[in-house]
C-alpha cells in the first residue's frame, strides 16, 4: 500500500501526481520526541507548482534521484528551490536494485556509477552556490570574481555519504541505508 498515493490513478501508476501529507510521530532511542509532517510532492516537471508549494512549507527535504536516470532538469529545480528556501536537504539515491537486476552491473561498476551520480548532483549544488555568490557579492570592489568565490564558505553544502546526508535505497522495495546504518 502506498499511503500517500491516495488517488486511484496514483495507486495504479505507482507515482505521485498530487501532493499529499501525513503526520508521523517518532521517538528516538534517546527518548527525544519528534512530530514529522511529511509532504510527498510529485517529482515530474509537469507538477512543479505542487513541489514549489511543498518546499515553502518544509523545514527539510529529501531529494530523490533515480540512479538509472541520473540528474535531470527537475532535480536541478528542486535543489535550487531547497537552496532558495534555506533547507538542508538529504539525498536519496533511489533504485539501486535496478543497477544490479536490470543493468547487470558488478559491485565495482555500480559503485563507480553511484559515485558519478553523486558528483553530478554535487556539481549542480556547486553551480547553484556559485551563481548565488556571484549575484550577491559586490565583485566591483576589486574587480575579481574569483575572490568572492574563494572567500565564500561551501563546506556544509555538498552531499557526502560520510556526512550522513546521503541515503542509498529502493523506495519500491522499501529499504534504504546510510553508511552509518550499513556499518552497524
Amino acid at each position: 500500500m502506498r499511503y500517500l498515493d491516495n488517488r486511484p490513478d496514483e495507486q495504479e501508476r505507482k507515482i505521485t501526481m498530487k501532493a499529499s501529507n501525513i503526520s508521523l510521530y517518532y521517538q528516538s532511542p534517546e527518548s527525544k520526541e519528534f512530530l514529522i509532517n511529511l509532504i510527498d510532492s510529485p517529482g515530474h516537471v509537469d507538477f512543479s507548482s505542487e513541489t514549489s508549494a511543498a518546499v515553502r512549507l518544509a523545514d527539510g527535504a529529501i531529494v530523490v534521484v533515480d540512479v538509472v536516470e541520473g540528474v535531470c532538469a527537475q532535480t536541478r529545480t528542486i535543489l535550487q528551490q531547497a537552496y532558495n528556501e534555506h533547507l538542508k536537504p538529504i539525498l536519496l539515491l533511489n533504485k539501486i536494485d535496478r543497477l544490479i537486476l536490470e543493468r547487470n552491473m558488478s559491485t565495482s561498476d555500480a559503485e563507480e556509477h553511484l559515485r558519478r551520480v553523486l558528483e553530478q548532483v554535487n556539481a549542480v549544488v556547486g553551480n547553484i552556490f556559485a551563481s548565488h555568490v556571484l549575484l550577491t557579492e559586490d565583485t566591483t570592489k576589486n574587480n575579481n570574481q574569483e575572490s568572492a568565490l574563494e572567500s565564500a564558505d561551501d563546506s556544509t553544502l555538498y552531499f557526502n555519504p560520510i556526512e550522513g546526508n546521503v541515503i542509498f535505497g529502493s523506495a519500491q522495495d522499501g529499504w534504504g541505508f546510510t553508511l552509518h546504518t550499513f556499518a552497524e
